[in-house]
């Protein structure tokens, strides 16, 4: 821990110059996607900025893809171990790097940094990263399909120079541009990123002027050691504790988990992946390099809403345990090409989704967790010669409006975006049908796409388009997690949210129909056989096909029979949900408009009923002991307290005793196993899953209450129940004493 207890710095000045930095992040990211060609950075903003100290440590991040801006540090603290002596590390100079061995999170994502110098010092470091279409490799784009290793995929580029003196080293421009497919977009880039190190250097410049540069250095070390001080602080807020998550990820003819436990101890995070697949041969792997920087983001984006985003600081409450040889940690040659939309987002919803559990359990902070955000995304890539005779590449990222996770007191955001990019967008449609041979038959957001709960998960999207103007797009390849197995899960009982889908109608007479004024909007409605592809597919689009996929939404939260019925019908009448949903999930009569309130609470409880009656029944019943002193929720519907026999238990909010505190709670609850699709009507529609996973719903066995959700694969065993060290005082004792009295 840190012994600063106070700024070197005048705390006014402090405040303004810090702000003043936060706004100079903002200017060159906005500089990035003025200067670029790409929709990627100019439309979507698939990018970010940081300003580091002299060590590397990240001081201030940009609010746009978080991995971006904070893998940036990871390649600063490797130029500084390696680049001393040769090539040196210069005033005017810049280096770039795709390594993600050494930082980046995958190989299309290409960083840019660049030292500043003060009279000859080296006070900071600046630097830039946008995600790239195409940086060459086998296949067109990020996804490496069939490669072996890191060696099947875009070759790697450690630091190096690219910019000396100021100037453009061209031998080292053209040898990264003549790998790329797009290089008139790639070199576009490369100068956003100059700009915008440019403009970040020349803004630390003005406040080194007016601190100095001795002033200027403690200025950022105040920055780092504050926001240690307030992720301390609100630490000693929350009890101390393990919060379990895990997620599943099926790459070509295998499954992968991933598995993260949260250990809060006192002012300290401990993040064990334990039980983490093994390393897979390439594509889906991240590096122990990018996990660092991509948790702490994680951390920042969950953690940090009254706190400045500067990782450098947040890092210091941080340990990280992982094994070498899987999936987090891998060895050199792993493949990593897909890492960002495929562990990257699963990474950062599972340890959300822990870090929600914890505010939980906090009480005063409860109202900041959320169930899952996108744990991935539906997403095509696209190369072929446009409407216009020239080759083109094109990263179609509608799937970043994905739903928003639902809140303890309120739905998720509907197409609210991905949890570690809260600036990023989506491009469009306009765009895209300007720069690509498209026709978007419609994009909107998709009912019942949201997982169920008290509080209803943000929906996705879902899109339909078709190739204009052109005969033939050659090649598309369609990526994604998250298609046989939900990405996104549900908390305190909610419901996990719609899978991800791909699938295309062939040969069709789209083009006919909307000639004679016939506008298609169901996929459903074209008149073709449907073909439907699985997470990872390369395929090609041709006049009269017809493309459409469905992207995921956000989590639910809470039983989804606890849900208000005036909330089922608003959304009814706004048509986030069908009907069919509004009687089957959340137990709500409708009739001409109205729900029925008799109707509907007798609905409600013969589900509850059923749901007992379907459960498998714990080996052990609890014995019942009234409670006399409420301690820690674990959520809103399930608590620790002292019994009036002086021993803690678990209880239900009807007050049922569920188990002892020594027990795992979780062996003591009745459940049920059920198909994806018994939880919502896009949650694996087509069961691709063929019955190797499922959903354990447990539940209260008194009142049937639906109180923790679990996505399972066949003959794994579940995750333990969250634990809550407890702390009961002596006033809670004498009282519970006083009640057995």
């Amino acid at each position: 821990m840190t012994t600063t207890t106070s700024r070197k710095t005048d705390p006014i000045q402090y405040e303004i110059l810090r702000h003043r930095l936060q706004s100079a992040t903002e200017e060159a990211a906005v500089t990035m996607k003025r200067v670029s060609g790409s929709p990627v950075a100019t439309e979507i903003g698939d990018l970010n900025v940081s300003i580091m100290d002299h060590k590397g440590d990240c001081v201030l991040l940009g609010q746009y893809s978080i991995a971006k801006g904070t893998t940036l540090s990871k390649v600063v603290k490797d130029i500084l171990s390696n680049y001393q002596d040769n090539p040196g590390i210069q005033e005017g100079d810049a280096f770039i790097c795709n390594d993600p061995y050494i930082g980046v999170m995958h190989q299309n994502d290409v960083a840019l940094v660049m030292p500043y110098f003060r009279d000859g010092r080296l006070l900071a470091w600046v630097g830039a990263e946008i995600h790239q279409v195409d940086v060459g490799g086998p296949t067109p784009g990020q996804v490496q399909l069939g490669a072996k290793d890191i060696f099947g995929e875009a070759p790697l580029m450690p630091p190096m120079k690219i910019l000396q003196n100021g100037k453009l080293l061209k031998d080292v421009e053209r040898s990264y541009l003549r790998k790329s497919r797009v290089p008139e977009l790639v070199a576009l880039d490369l100068r956003a990123k100059l700009a915008a190190c440019n403009g970040l250097c020349h803004n630390v410049a003005l406040i080194a002027d007016q601190l100095g540069s001795d002033g200027l250095l403690d200025f950022f070390e105040d920055i780092l050691n504050d926001a240690e001080r307030l992720i301390r602080a609100k630490l000693r807020n929350i009890p101390n504790g393990t919060w379990y998550s895990r997620a599943y990820m099926e790459f070509e003819d295998r499954v992968y988990p991933i598995v993260v436990s949260l250990t809060k101890q006192d002012e300290r995070m401990i993040f064990d992946f334990a039980g983490t697949a093994e390393q897979a041969p390439a594509t889906i792997n991240m590096t122990f390099e990018s996990l660092e920087a991509h948790l702490c983001g994680s951390v920042v984006t969950s953690l940090c809403w009254d706190i400045p985003w500067t990782t450098g600081g947040i890092a210091r409450v941080i340990e990280i345990r992982a094994e070498e040889g899987t999936l987090v940690r891998p060895t050199f040659p792993a493949g990593v090409s897909k890492s960002t939309t495929s562990i990257g987002l699963l990474m950062g919803s599972v340890v959300r989704l822990a870090i929600s559990k914890m505010l939980l359990a906090s009480g005063i902070y409860a109202d900041r967790a959320m169930a899952g955000w996108p744990g991935s995304k539906a997403q095509e890539e696209l190369h072929g010669i446009n409407q216009y005779g020239q080759h083109f590449g094109a990263d179609i990222l509608d799937g970043m409006a994905g739903g928003g996770g639902a809140r303890t007191y309120k739905d998720g955001i509907d197409t609210g975006g991905l949890g570690g990019s809260p600036k990023v967008g989506i491009a469009n449609v306009e765009d895209y049908e300007l720069q690509y041979p498209l026709l978007y038959l419609y994009r909107k957001q998709l009912p019942d796409s949201g997982g169920a709960g008290m509080f209803r998960g943000g929906n996705g999207i879902d899109r339909m388009y078709i190739v204009h103007d052109q005969e033939e797009i050659a090649d598309v390849v369609m990526h994604s997690i998250g298609s046989k197995v939900p990405a996104t899960a549900g908390l305190a009982g909610g419901h996990p949210s719609a899978t991800n889908q791909f699938m295309i109608k062939r040969a069709t007479n789209i083009e006919e129909e909307l000639g004679s004024g016939n506008l298609l909007l169901n996929f459903e409605d074209v008149d073709a056989p449907a073909e439907y592809h699985g997470a990872m597919s390369r395929s090609s689009l041709k006049r009269g096909d017809v493309y459409r996929s469905i992207s995921n939404g956000g989590g639910g939260y809470g039983d989804p029979l606890h849900r208000a019925p005036e909330l089922v019908m608003e959304d009814l009448k706004f048509g986030r949900i069908s009907e069919d949903t509004a009687r089957e999930l959340y137990g709500v009569v409708v009739r001409d408009g109205t729900w029925q309130p008799a109707e509907t609470a007798e609905l409600r409880r013969k589900m509850s009923q059923d749901r007992l009656a379907r459960a498998v029944k714990p080996e052990m019943k609890q014995a019942q002991v009234p409670l006399a002193t409420k301690h820690r929720h674990i959520h809103d519907l399930l608590y620790t307290g002292l019994g009036t026999d002086g021993r803690p238990y678990y209880y239900c909010n009807c007050g049922c005793t569920l188990a002892a505190y020594e027990d795992d709670y979780l062996k003591r609850l009745p459940y049920r196993e059920v198909p994806f699709k018994d939880t919502g009507k896009h949650v694996d529609p087509r069961e691709i899953g063929g019955g190797e996973f499922y959903i354990r719903l447990y539940d209260c066995p008194d009142c049937g209450t639906q109180l923790h959700t679990e996505i399972m694969r066949q003959g794994d065993a579940p995750l333990p129940g969250d634990r809550i060290q407890l702390s009961f005082t002596e006033e809670s004792k004498a009282t519970a004493s006083s009640v057995i009295a």
